[in-house]
């Protein structure tokens, strides 16, 4: 008998009520294994278990599956509430899918939203869903790679994925590093990137990574260095020297979002200088480009960003810090064939010769993981 495809959010209230896939499985009386396969979606329950399942939660059986009207899908979202119409991209991610609006941004969908959720949502730690109707078929929108991170670079592997392997390809979705591991945390992507430790400092992403997740077993795959400064209008006319310079009534910064690598380099610095973290003031940058674009214009007169971005815009740069940037990919992506293709392609020379041919960055190390685990 062939089963109608199952939206599945047993992960997600799993999650929320704080246990572990053993955990759940020992409260219901089966195997972690079997929760492993109807979390990603390979195994349909029975009505028993179904019913065990929602017992065990404290919810009831349709806040766990969904059978998603002909045709759409139901799908956990990063933000509430996007509107009918919106474009999105799709990935799914232990039996469920993610959407993440695409904006303004000009990549190819993968859907669009019809409309909310049918689901009663009951635990306000699930993520808020929505209905999408998808513009190809689910199983080849199942190749697909999440990928976040602030690191533009993250594009160009996301796009040369696809022209590389007929079995996978990949959407860059651009987040700043506390919100990508976020987004990971929540189910939303499959790999996250992060730059929030210098480059002398290696096992600092591991001990964070450690510390965030503390029963994730995963890879921290290095994919670059770069240095991160102050970008400057075209030869500093302001004579700015250092970042102690932001204390100077005439100098306009652009300041990063909470949370972005940039963000805590400019905190971490300004503080061990004996200054005031929060004295700059000026426009809000969302990107390393958007910093570019705004000293570029004129509506900013310094802010802290990567050296590509500056060199992208003919930018004076004020070197602050090296850092590395890696992703944290989980043991259970590993095994699965789109995100094996994109580590692979870390090594890959079409993607090196592409990567080299932009300036400010060093690969010489990409590809290289270590394992980070329950200590």
């Amino acid at each position: 008998m062939t089963h109608p495809p199952l939206s599945s959010s047993l992960r997600l209230h799993r999650s929320a009520a704080g246990l572990s896939q053993q955990g759940l499985a020992h409260r219901v009386g089966v195997s972690r294994q079997a929760i492993v396969a109807i979390e990603s979606g390979r195994q349909v329950p029975s009505t028993t278990l179904a019913l065990q399942l929602a017992r065990a939660l404290r919810c009831s059986v349709e806040d766990l599956f969904d059978l998603p009207e002909h045709g759409h899908i139901q799908a956990a979202v990063a933000v509430e509430g996007p509107g009918s119409g919106t474009r999105v991209a799709l990935g799914r991610i232990d039996g469920v899918w993610a959407a993440h609006p695409l904006g303004s941004r000009v990549d190819t969908a993968d859907g669009v939203v019809v409309g909310p959720s049918t689901r009663d949502r009951r635990r306000a730690a699930d993520a808020a869903r929505t209905v999408v109707d998808p513009f190809d078929d689910p199983a080849e929108l199942e190749k697909n790679v999440l990928v976040a991170g602030c690191a533009p670079l993250l594009g160009v592997l996301s796009a040369r994925l696809g022209r590389r392997y007929a079995d996978a390809r990949g959407t860059w979705i651009p987040a700043n590093s506390e919100h990508a591991l976020l987004l990971l945390e929540r189910g939303l992507v499959h790999i996250a990137g992060l730059h929030l430790v210098s480059f002398d400092a290696p096992g600092g992403h591991t001990a964070m990574v450690r510390s965030r997740f503390p029963e994730l077993r995963a890879s921290l795959v290095h994919v670059l260095r770069w240095r991160q400064g102050l970008l400057l209008a075209p030869g500093n006319p302001l004579g700015i020297a250092s970042l102690s310079d932001l204390e100077r009534g005439d100098v306009r910064f652009a300041r990063r979002e909470s949370g972005s690598g940039a963000w805590h380099l400019t905190r971490r610095l300004l503080t061990e200088k004996g200054h005031d973290p929060t004295v700059a003031a000026g426009p809000l940058a969302r990107s390393h480009a958007e910093v570019a674009a705004l000293v570029r214009s004129g509506a900013a007169d310094a802010g802290v960003g990567i050296e590509s971005a500056a060199l992208a815009e003919g930018l004076h740069f004020l070197p602050l810090a090296e850092e590395r940037f890696d992703l944290v990919v989980p043991h259970a992506r590993t095994g699965e064939t789109p995100t094996g293709r994109l580590i692979d392609l870390l090594g890959h020379r079409g993607f090196r010769a592409e990567a080299a041919s932009v300036p400010g960055y060093d690969l010489s190390d990409a590809g290289e993981a270590v394992s980070v685990g329950p200590t």
